[in-house]
């Protein structure tokens, strides 16, 4: 989640650094920090602050810090709590290197111990970046050029990182190299070059751009000068010059392997604006893009939709009538175009869920609908889409960003939650004597955001206890009443990126057929968090651990009953303050987000095509 940036040019680094740090806060930081190499001099300014990016633009504001070259960071601890030792940029014991780094050093602790015991360095924090920095300067004492250290250390360090590296000894270059973690090279105007981790933080100052590649060198001059080596230390005599796309259809991963991995981390973010767009501080539910006539005097509610949105409104359906008491039906778009008598008209709320909003399905089933004068709400992703126009004033829209990666993951929960506003909505219309019960509920979505962050943060726990299972010819996903909808995305999951066979049943339908399809190359995922279900999905799992096929499941934090009857656990936090009578109707907000974690890492553990999984589009234009 860090952030860097760097600058090379005529102007004051400092006021590049500052804009670019504050672009990236975004990305999530617990600490910030600048360097910049005094003009004309081998002196140097480092200020860095625990804390918010403020904490430092009030460190440097009062300062006479100039000079046309610098570094700074935005720092998500991994090594060491968050504080000013730790923070970024580091440096060298000897005040001849200066870094920052984003990554992790895997073999940073053996490091150390050589440069202690070999060179009787000191270190004052608790970072692998530190290390990194001494490393170099041990090679720079030997060989007198920055670059050369840089190889030479980036060819005993192993782990991911991204260096941007400057001397004091040497005021005017730049030096970078990247191995899984982005770095870009700015080209700007006047012989100005600037660094990023993330293209955005570059937009207003540069029109074109070169991503390092993984291994790669880059010495940054004076003059708007600049060299790249690649992985064998040739030069790249035609780098790949970009032009920087402004258009947010083309969107930077944002420090993060995969475009999937960037999205799952983004959902608690969309909640919130989701929260605050539909919610006033009383609670009050509004839909800013809905007129909201269009529900009076409506008989039927019929929602439509494709793969995960399809999901999503089974979601949806389970709010409505739990919360609304009102029938909901559901269909597959590309079964509704094949119906011979449409049972819908002026009085069925039609809901047409679609992310891009250019499913071809979905659009064919709106426009049979519409026919028979169906009133047509659309929960959307994209107000510029055809299903927009269709559905004109009639709009939920997701706000959930374009979402690059083929598989769907903050779509289909920005999705749910928009089903809850709307089931919430429909309810206090159609129950008034529930407001108390219903603002119980309001009160527990609220508190999704920030459990979700906690469950995100777990994400390398589910990692080491999945990866043991990647060579299983095929798992079975298990639920009860909700839970089953979250089964059924998590199995999707799975199978889109993965290529894994992977089938999702209502937990009490595994004796009626499935369970002979039990062994141990067969592991059964389930889902156990508190509910009216848990203790019969509890029987339900049982059968499966009998039949000799792994299990794995889902439990909320304290409940240890089960520690010695499942074969691994993934705990999730407890969802709700207080048990109220619809509190499991929260289940797939928590339930959801390690399915998507373990369909990705397995995926990356097996080295398949995360974003663009084979056969598959983001958006499906034809019938």
């Amino acid at each position: 989640m860090c952030g860097i940036v760097a600058y090379l040019g005529k102007k004051n680094a400092l006021e590049f650094l500052i804009e670019g740090l504050k672009i990236l806060e975004y990305r999530g930081y617990d600490s910030a920090g600048i360097a910049v190499l005094n003009e004309n001099s081998s002196n140097y300014n480092l200020e860095k602050s625990a804390g918010k990016l403020v904490n430092l633009i009030n460190l440097v504001e009062n300062k006479d810090i100039k000079g046309h070259l610098g570094i700074g960071h935005t720092r998500w601890a991994t090594h060491g709590v968050a504080n000013n030792a730790n923070a970024h940029p580091h440096i060298s014991n000897d005040n001849k290197i200066i870094l920052v780094h984003n990554g992790i050093i895997n073999n940073y602790l053996e490091l150390k111990r050589k440069l202690k015991e070999e060179h009787n360095i000191n270190f004052y924090s608790d970072t692998d970046s530190e290390v990194i920095a001494n490393l170099i300067s041990v090679y720079f004492k030997e060989c007198a050029s920055i670059k050369t250290a840089v190889i030479r250390a980036k060819e005993e360090i192993k782990g991911s990182y991204a260096l941007c590296v400057i001397s004091p000894e040497d005021p005017d270059k730049i030096i970078l190299t990247s191995k899984e973690a982005p770095l870009i090279i700015g080209l700007g105007e006047d012989d100005e070059l600037y660094c990023a981790s993330d293209s955005s933080a570059l937009l207003k100052y540069c029109k074109q751009m070169i991503r390092l590649k993984d291994y790669e060198v880059a010495e940054l001059k004076k003059g708007g000068k600049f060299e790249i080596l690649d992985a064998n230390n040739n030069l790249v005599k035609q780098p790949n010059i970009q032009i920087l796309d402004h258009d947010p259809l083309h969107l930077d991963k944002q420090g993060y392997k995969h475009y999937l991995l960037k999205e799952i981390y983004e959902q608690a973010a969309i909640l919130r604006k989701l929260f605050e767009t539909h919610f006033n501080k009383d609670l009050n539910i509004t839909f800013p893009n809905l007129n909201t006539k269009i529900f009076e005097g409506i008989n039927k509610i019929l929602i439509i939709a494709c793969g995960s949105a399809y999901y999503a409104g089974l979601a949806g359906k389970t709010f409505i009538e739990s919360l609304a008491n009102i029938q909901v039906d559901i269909e597959f778009a590309s079964e509704f175009i094949t119906k011979k008598n449409l049972l819908v008209d002026d009085k069925t709320l039609l809901i047409a869920v679609s992310q891009s909003g250019e499913t071809a399905d979905t659009l064919s089933a709106i426009k049979l609908a519409l026919k028979k004068n169906v009133r047509l709400i659309a929960i959307n992703n994209r107000p510029e889409s055809t299903l927009a126009s269709l559905s004109k004033d009639s709009c939920i829209f997701t706000q959930a960003g374009v979402e690059v990666s083929v598989a769907a993951t903050k779509s289909f929960l920005a999705q749910m939650f928009c089903f809850f506003c709307l089931a919430l909505y429909l309810a206090e219309i159609k129950s008034p004597e529930k407001k108390e019960a219903l603002k119980k509920i309001k009160l527990q979505l609220h508190l999704q955001p920030q459990i979700i962050e906690q469950i995100l943060a777990r994400a390398e726990v589910y990692k080491q206890k999945i990866l043991p299972f990647a060579e299983k010819k095929a798992f079975i996903f298990l639920g009860r009443g909700i839970n089953y909808i979250t089964a059924l995305e998590g199995a999707l999951k799975l199978k889109e990126i993965t290529y894994i066979q992977a089938t999702a049943y209502p937990a009490g339908e595994m004796k009626h057929g499935p369970i002979a399809t039990l062994d141990h190359d067969v592991p059964v995922i389930s889902i156990l968090t508190n509910g009216d279900v848990y203790d019969k999905t509890v029987h339900n799992v049982m059968e499966a651990k009998t039949r000799g096929a792994p299990n794995i499941a889902i439990l909320n934090d304290g409940n240890d009953e089960l520690d010695k009857e499942i074969d691994v656990i993934l705990r999730v936090p407890v969802n709700y303050e207080e048990e109220s009578e619809f509190y499991d109707l929260l289940s797939p907000f928590v339930g959801v987000v390690p399915f998507q974690l373990i369909a990705y890492y397995l995926a990356e553990y097996m080295g398949k095509d995360i974003d663009q999984p084979r056969n598959l589009a983001k958006s499906v234009t034809v019938e």
